[in-house]
């Protein structure tokens, strides 16, 4: 089994924590990080991007998928599955004791106050088999927005900060996209280290909607 992957690539890091995971022996194949050096990838693949997962004939080149075709070839325990699969997310998450309109608002008004903008809420909930409200907010930071414009402006839209606020199991679940792995495909560490930061405010943000809750109960 062999890898086509980049240690700086998030989605190659996901797929390596997986097969670690299952102590799988795997060969890793470091690749160039300009696309345009990456021929004998699209000869074996048919596809520049990373990252790949080859075990025999089997060609792979979508991170998500490689982790399913892993989990599938290496049974696991379903209850043991679904919470690596939680560990492996690219996500912060955690749980408010609100409905999903109640928390969507409260989190809106919270990250306002922490200085985040929310451009759009979005509702998923038609695009959703089971019919539960999924919402979506759009927001940037300021500060990390400019940055990673300086940095790349091709590619500041992965500086957007997206929140879904969700049902899973009668709790309503706030999952937010770490932002220090997204902008990680730009490459830059100062711009890393402020995604970072970010993710340790929205982490703060939701543990005091959960503290606040409490209170008023």
């Amino acid at each position: 089994m062999r890898l086509y992957q980049a240690e700086w690539c998030p989605f190659s890091h996901r797929v390596r924590a997986k097969l670690t995971e299952l102590g799988v022996d795997y060969e890793v194949i470091n690749v160039s990080a300009s696309a345009m050096h990456r021929d004998k990838l699209e000869e074996v693949a048919g596809t520049k991007a990373i990252p790949v997962l080859v075990d025999g004939d089997r060609v792979i080149s979508d991170s998500d998928e490689a982790i399913s075709y892993l989990e599938q070839k290496y049974r696991m325990d379903p209850e043991e599955l679904k919470l690596h699969r939680r560990e492996l997310s690219p996500t912060v998450y955690g749980t408010l004791p609100f409905g999903v309109e109640e928390a969507t608002e409260r989190l809106r008004e919270a990250l306002q106050e922490d200085g985040i903008e929310v451009l759009e809420e979005l509702d998923l909930s038609p695009f959703w088999e089971r019919g539960e409200p999924y919402k979506v907010l759009i927001a940037i930071d300021p500060e990390f927005v400019r940055l990673a414009t300086e940095k790349d402006a091709g590619a500041a839209t992965l500086a957007l900060i997206k929140i879904a606020v969700y049902d899973e199991d009668g709790l309503t679940r706030v999952d937010a996209i770490e932002p220090e792995k997204v902008v990680g495909q730009i490459r830059d560490p100062e711009l890393n280290d402020q995604g970072l930061e970010l993710r340790k405010r929205f982490i703060k943000m939701i543990k005091a909607l959960e503290r606040s809750s409490a209170k008023a109960g």
